[in-house]
């Protein structure tokens, strides 16, 4: 048993992080998802506060993964392509709790570096972290996207047989972890690799789910199928998905909730429950696009790989078993940094500021308050992408965001209060506020950034 210098959980509580991959703010019941099923989850934020305005600090995986575990933004570290790096991080939150008594695990997908930089990031347990992105099967051996014609790549489950499915035999590992270290304060963080669905058919739910889906399909005539409209932007156009039909990524919502479930179940079983803080988001939006679209964000636009609303608005719950606002929504705008100083107050740490520099805590909003948005939020992302994305860069300030896509010069400004279909162009009847605007997005340090890698 790893024995960090911990005392009973009675005086510290656990933490279980769930980190979902491609999974967009409307995907879920407790969001308004009419064909998704996610029961566990939508039980969970009933016993929580779940968040209507969290953004993602990136588009796409990689950045956003390494912004939620180092309380800066993507852009801060120069990170304004596709994948993550731990390296760019001076102390993850992780490491914070291991300093300070926690036995930390964590499981799924990392794809901020090799296997090699998961523990250092603060972590005794790593079941499956490496820098494997996707799978191309989620059935064993579990064959790396990049590499589909050989076999297992994902570290640490090489142990399983015909028939096994990933996300079960992870959560299987992290079920025997807090059984091994349930007498400690322990950190799970739970890194899913679904829902991420790149263009391959083997990226699968379970059989029986996707005909489970694919019945409900065939049942309820009132389910609108594969309607998609075209989204100008600049000189480039894209088509987006304007439906929730995709009875595979319908299964790959079901296998989470499934697993979730099965965690919070073993919480209740060891009477842990009342001592562990959960917290559930998701790293972007859902792929809503061009060949890969397979859900919609609206009323939001568009989803993965943009910066629109629907690629950057994600779910965000926060169950404390100790709070008394308890099913309650909340209205403040938040962003992933925010995780960072959320998680150190909740769990009676100390704050460290120099590092959680893009980041606010969101206790006074787990009491019940809604917090004034006075921030500044940027997002880059220097790199054309399969979703039908073409290099842009955002800002937001206040009710305004304004849009700028490099390759043709080309801005678009929303009131995302008045407007979040981010429909109507203010770009030409409300100069004064594009030109602040774009100040600021081209302000040096930024660009400097967002030319970083």
């Amino acid at each position: 048993m790893i024995n960090n210098g911990a005392v009973a959980n009675t005086q510290k509580p656990n933490l279980v992080f769930f980190l979902l991959d491609d999974l967009g703010v409307k995907d879920l019941g407790c969001y308004g998802s009419v064909f998704h099923e996610s029961p566990n989850i939508d039980s969970l934020s009933k016993e929580g506060v779940l968040f209507r305005n969290a953004y993602a600090s990136h588009a796409v995986c990689g950045p956003s993964r390494t912004a939620i575990i180092s309380g800066r933004s993507a852009p801060r570290l120069g990170l304004s392509q596709v994948g993550g790096d731990i390296r760019k991080v001076d102390l993850p939150w992780p490491r914070v709790l291991e300093n300070n008594g926690y036995v930390n695990c964590f499981a799924g997908k990392w794809h901020m570096g090799g296997a090699d930089s998961v523990l250092p990031a603060g972590f005794d347990v790593n079941i499956s972290g490496c820098n494997v992105g996707q799978v191309s099967d989620y059935y064993f051996p579990y064959k790396k996207y990049e590499n589909k014609a050989y076999g297992q790549d994902v570290k640490g489950m090489g142990d399983g047989k015909d028939g096994d499915y990933l996300t079960d035999a992870i959560t299987d590992k992290v079920l025997a972890f807090i059984d091994e270290y349930k007498e400690q304060p322990f950190l799970v963080y739970f890194s899913f690799y679904q829902t991420h669905k790149p263009n391959i058919a083997a990226s699968q739910g379970k059989k029986e789910d996707v005909a489970y889906f694919e019945k409900k399909l065939a049942n309820t005539p009132s389910l609108d199928r594969n309607i998609t409209r075209e989204v100008q932007h600049g000189k480039s156009v894209a088509v987006e998905t304007m439906t929730q039909s995709d009875a595979n990524f319908a299964a790959q919502i079901k296998s989470v909730d499934d697993n979730v479930g099965r965690v919070l179940k073993k919480l209740k079983e060891l009477e842990l429950d009342e001592n562990t803080i959960v917290i559930f988001t998701s790293d972007q939006g859902s792929l809503c696009s061009n060949h890969q679209g397979i859900s919609t964000q609206k009323p939001y636009r568009l989803g993965k790989g943009w910066n629109f609303e629907g690629g950057l608005r994600v779910p965000l719950i926060i169950k404390n078993p100790k709070a008394k606002q308890v099913g309650s929504v909340n209205d403040s705008v938040t962003v992933s940094t925010d995780l960072y100083p959320t998680i150190l107050e909740l769990l009676g740490l100390d704050q460290e500021p120099e590092q959680h520099l893009d980041g606010i805590s969101l206790i006074p909003a787990l009491q019940g308050k809604e917090l004034d948005f006075n921030r500044t939020f940027r997002w880059a992302f220097s790199k054309n992408h399969e979703s039908g994305h073409r290099k842009s860069a955002a800002i937001r300030k206040g009710d305004y965001k304004l849009i700028h896509w490099y390759a043709d010069s080309h801005s678009e400004l929303y009131n995302v209060i008045e407007d979040i279909g981010e429909n109507k162009n203010l770009v030409k009847n409300n100069p004064e506020m594009t030109d602040d605007l774009m100040k600021a997005l081209l302000a040096p340090d930024y660009m400097e950034a967002y030319r970083a890698n």
